[in-house]
């Protein structure tokens, strides 16, 4: 059976909070904020003029789950499996397309570049 939006974007929210406590020591109550109390506004100050990637990947999870494209692959488009969602809710592209992308080999050129 699949999740909930709520169950979801409490498991982004939490992954979000824990981020944002680690690195940024927010001084933000722990319930309100994975509750879902926090408006797209105060979450956006929060995010604001921090330049850390997962921030970004976990906004951007949630504005998938608003969009009704979220637990999507982006390339092939093929359902994300629960357990990968479980594990980073901000996943954005099947096992199988993950897979295909870490095999792709890199341009010649830039094994030809010098340090």
């Amino acid at each position: 059976m699949a999740k909930s939006k709520r169950v979801v974007r409490r498991l982004i929210l939490s992954k979000l909070y824990d981020l944002l406590a680690d690195q940024y020591s927010i001084m933000y109550p722990r319930e309100p904020f994975v509750g879902g109390d926090l408006s797209v506004h105060e979450l956006d100050a929060l995010l604001a003029f921090r330049s850390d990637p997962r921030l970004e990947e976990l906004r951007q999870a949630l504005d998938r789950l608003e969009n009704g494209t979220y637990g999507i692959c982006l390339s092939c488009k093929s359902a994300i499996s629960h357990d990968e969602l479980d594990t980073d809710p901000a996943q954005r592209l099947c096992s199988t397309c993950e897979q295909k992308l870490m095999h792709v080999p890199m341009p010649s050129y830039y094994h030809s570049a010098t340090l």
